[in-house]
């Protein structure tokens, strides 16, 4: 199974509709937020790293995006997280392209969300439809049933992952 690193472009889409999930109970101290996501109940500590003091001190994308990150903020034409490292984990789950899809040297489709095969191939989304689309692609014994049914079929499925899941090490920041 080919997996590669998942490279952000910082665009901040993922981020322009997360103010629904999650909630600021109170700030706790100078950096310090209690949070809550709204699906699971489940509370959390954001805590805004230093190297963004600065930014975070900006005026919130909130006020042009009402439904955005509370903690993300604009910095020129890309978007930040200002708690990265203390982020939650559907934060740290989510890629807003989960697999490509390839056949011989074109990109043929994109997994995007947990589920949802974006393709023009008819007999790729017949495909993804009748024998992928059920399994747990979550789990990396799913991912590789998924890829040898899509290689078997004539397809190259590459997954993306982050660099810490090929490395065992973060990404420098």
């Amino acid at each position: 199974m080919r997996e590669e690193p998942f490279s952000c472009t910082l665009c901040g889409r993922c981020c322009m509709g997360s103010g629904r999930y999650i909630a600021v109970l109170k700030q706790t101290g100078p950096r310090e937020y209690r949070c809550r996501e709204t699906i699971t109940r489940r509370e959390f500590t954001a805590r805004v790293e230093d190297r963004h003091l600065s930014l975070f001190a900006r005026p919130s994308v909130q006020w042009t995006h009402p439904a955005a990150c509370p903690f993300l903020r604009q910095d020129g034409v890309t978007y930040l997280c200002t708690i990265r490292a203390s982020r939650p984990p559907f934060c740290r789950e989510y890629r807003c392209v989960r697999m490509r899809v390839e056949k011989g040297a074109a990109a043929v489709g994109e997994l995007r969300g947990k589920t949802g095969l974006k393709t023009k191939d008819a007999a790729l989304l017949a495909l993804w439809e009748g024998r992928i689309a059920h399994l747990d692609l979550q789990d990396r014994e799913g991912r590789a049933e998924a890829a040898r049914i899509l290689e078997g079929a004539g397809y190259d499925p590459v997954w993306y992952v982050e660099a810490e899941d090929l490395t065992g090490t973060a990404p420098p920041s």
